[in-house]
């Protein structure tokens, strides 16, 4: 018998070890299981496409115009599947898959494969076949889903169509249809548990969680932790009823999984680099609470070698950030632009929503795609930040922003080295008025 000072802590330990594989049934059902839900993709191996974001979009936060999203997920319980990508015009690309775990497991694209084209595996954790015929290589992780969040650069309103043509050339299928061969018998239906918002705050967390427990290969290195969680209740596939726990045993978990997000919350804080939470098993290893602040913090996050991202929580002075009374610069010196493979950009967002600000220009973000971004005399590169035009002579270089607080992103694509090991920093905010 567990005591409840004992059941607190491993409740604990449970929720952060499972976070992800919970917060990734969120995704999953909703985008594959929920035919109401607005994110609906259209069931298993269907890709969902994204254009253009506009201030009216509220659907996500921080949108990207820069890379539009096209999302899918797969089940690999039967066969696995197969991603094809057509030939690209240079564009930057990159289909992400994770699996539950949160683990990012391949970058199929422009950074890692250039843009010639090709098609990948995507196997489940028992597979064991050969590689087929006319296959890059496999893309397996340690689940029987794995979700795509793929990116697909587009450098303005006037590139919509070429992207939506590159977009048209990702394909999902299976592996039996890509060969030509009779299909497998297909895996059991499913019953699955609804997803409800609550249910990431409460004691049905582990109900989801024993859920999908049941649809991963466990890892040895996570043994220990498997068979600790285990003492409560928590473990593939087993029945969770709160209801009939005792008291003592309830209140326990309920203060194991507070515990959870205390800590969560303190690390949120302190968080510098959010880039050493997302990569692969080899290099997030058994460092739980890294992996679940991946998922907690930006579900499907870049990994560095395709993108490196910063912002600006203050200004030079390290106050707020506001343009209703006053108005910045941003100066990247001469020789100082950030390396980019492919391109960079600032985005810039309202606060608290976080959501494209209006403006008479229709311009959301501002970067070395931006045609006519002017350089000073000496080589600077200087960057408006303010809620009214800075005159017509510098409105090449006016990132427009909200009468309020602000909230902006740097992105670089393909960084180079200095900027994927952080040597690289952004020029600071500074107040001129």
């Amino acid at each position: 018998m567990v005591s409840a000072e004992e059941t607190r802590k491993i409740a604990k330990d449970a929720f952060i070890f499972t976070y992800p594989l919970v917060l990734n049934y969120r995704t999953l059902y909703l985008q594959a299981v929920d035919p109401k839900a607005k994110e609906y993709v259209g069931g298993f191996g269907q890709y969902r496409h994204y254009g253009m974001s506009s201030p009216a979009n509220h659907d996500i936060v921080t949108p990207n115009n820069d890379t539009p999203y096209s999302w899918a997920q797969v089940d690999l319980r039967s066969e696995p599947w197969v991603l094809s990508q057509a030939p690209t015009d240079g564009r930057y690309f990159t289909a992400q898959w994770d699996d539950m775990w949160g683990f990012v497991l391949d970058n199929p694209g422009a950074v890692n494969d250039g843009n010639a084209g090709g098609s990948y595996l995507l196997a489940p954790p028992d597979w064991k076949g050969s590689l087929p015929p006319n296959i890059k290589r496999a893309i397996r992780g340690e689940t029987f889903f794995l979700g795509t969040l793929t990116r697909t650069g587009l450098s303005g309103p006037s590139d919509l169509p070429n992207l939506e043509a590159t977009q048209k050339g990702y394909k999902l299928e299976p592996l039996s249809a890509f060969l030509g061969t009779a299909p497998p018998a297909p895996a059991r239906s499913i019953d699955w548990p609804v997803w409800t918002p609550e249910v990431e705050q409460t004691v049905d967390f582990f109900k989801v969680a024993n859920f999908m427990l049941q649809y991963t290969v466990p890892n040895s290195a996570d043994k220990a932790t498997i068979d600790e969680v285990a003492k409560i209740g928590v473990a593939a596939g087993k029945s969770w009823e709160p209801a009939e726990m005792e008291p003592a045993i309830r209140r326990a978990i309920e203060d194991g999984i507070a515990d959870a997000w205390g800590l969560i919350k303190d690390t949120e804080k302190s968080v510098k680099d959010a880039g050493k939470f997302f990569g692969t098993r080899e290099i997030i290893g058994t460092d739980y609470l890294n992996r679940a602040m991946g998922v907690y913090m930006g579900i499907y996050g870049n990994v560095k070698q395709q993108a490196v991202y910063q912002t600006w929580p203050t200004d030079s002075d390290g106050n707020p950030l506001n343009t209703n009374t006053n108005s910045y610069t941003i100066t990247f010196e001469p020789g100082q632009l950030p390396e980019a493979k492919y391109f960079w950009s600032i985005t810039m967002y309202d606060l608290p929503g976080r959501f494209l600000v209006a403006n008479p220009i229709n311009r959301y973000s501002i970067g070395s795609q931006t045609l006519g971004l002017q350089q000073e005399a000496d080589g600077s590169v200087v960057i408006y930040v303010q809620k009214n035009s800075p005159g017509k002579d510098n409105e090449s270089n006016w990132l427009p922003a909200p009468d309020g607080p602000f909230f902006a992103v740097l992105r670089i694509y393909g960084p180079g080295e200095a900027e994927q090991s952080g040597k690289w920093v952004a020029p600071a905010a500074v107040r001129v008025t």
